[in-house]
């Protein structure tokens, strides 16, 4: 099953307008059930919704919390300590990367190349990273900032990282401080298969990382298979209907091509294949190949 999940939210625990209790209403309002509070170094908001959750309004959540530095943000879901990061080192961002995971967290950029000192100190990712395997996603598309340039420039970086040989998920944020639309915006959809569907959600959001079996869509899923240089792709509308006018971008390091598709298409990638690819990556667009008219990004097809 797929299941949606909205990774990047904040409550008056930080900065955000929302006591926890109303986040927590706004997003059912969007039936968004499946959620993470990350509020800004802080998890003071965590037993808030244990509180929830024991009083049954919730089933589950996501702990975390988004580590706040003049050196970028960290997403760090599945936390619920706090992480000691007062020796910084902006020149060692791996060490940061560490202790989340020896906290038992997943560690994630968030929008790494959104604007940064001296309008917004920190927003922008600055520190030096030396292992990138440590990161364990990246949000490539925050909805509270313009894809041009800083979505852009983190879609692109994630697919640098995929094909240098990182095996890397991709995510979206609503980055949520206050009520808004949230029609119309990015969500990240998890893969959850059967036998695990009884499992806590933070173990269902760790096994979908550890797979890298992440979606960042506007509605349509690409499900993908590859064999023998053939690709397979449908197309998943989760309570809705298949447009009819998508176009599949198939990309690999050093070639692309676009496919048509409605809702299955079967190519041969051998003219964009070398031999030598570590991944394919699959975008969607409605109506034309550009920004404006991305419509999903598919976990990677790993080669190797």
């Amino acid at each position: 099953m797929y299941k949606k999940i909205e990774l990047h939210n904040h409550s008056v625990e930080s900065d955000g307008k929302m006591t926890v209790e109303n986040l927590v209403s706004y997003l059912a309002e969007y039936g968004i059930e499946n959620f993470s509070l990350t509020d800004h170094n802080t998890i003071s908001g965590i037993r808030k919704l244990q509180n929830l959750k024991e009083s049954g309004i919730i089933r589950d959540y996501i702990p975390g919390y988004e580590l706040t530095s003049y050196y970028g943000h960290l997403l760090c879901q599945n936390v619920t300590q706090y992480i000691p990061w007062d020796d910084i080192d902006k020149n060692n961002g791996d060490k940061l990367l560490k202790r989340v995971h020896e906290a038992g967290g997943l560690a994630g950029i968030a929008h790494p190349f959104s604007v940064g000192a001296p309008i917004s100190n920190g927003m922008r990712w600055t520190m030096k990273i030396h292992d990138y395997s440590l990161i364990d996603f990246v949000e490539v598309i925050n909805n509270a900032h313009p894809m041009q340039p800083d979505n852009r420039k983190a879609i692109a970086w994630w697919e640098s990282l995929i094909f240098s040989g990182c095996r890397i998920c991709a995510v979206s944020g609503m980055d949520l401080h206050r009520p808004c639309n949230m029609n119309e915006y990015f969500t990240t959809y998890i893969h959850v298969a059967e036998e695990d569907e009884s499992l806590p959600l933070s173990s269902q959001l760790e096994t979908a990382v550890q797979n890298c079996s992440t979606w960042v869509t506007k509605g349509p899923i690409i499900e993908s298979s590859f064999c023998r240089k053939v690709l397979t792709a449908n197309i998943h509308m989760p309570g809705s209907k298949t447009a009819d006018n998508y176009l599949l971008h198939v990309r690999t390091k050093q070639a692309s091509l676009i496919l048509p598709i409605k809702d299955r298409v079967t190519a041969d990638l051998s003219p964009i294949l070398s031999g030598g690819e570590f991944a394919v990556i699959l975008k969607l667009y409605q109506g034309a190949v550009s920004e404006e008219n991305l419509a999903a990004i598919a976990p990677p097809i790993f080669l190797k």
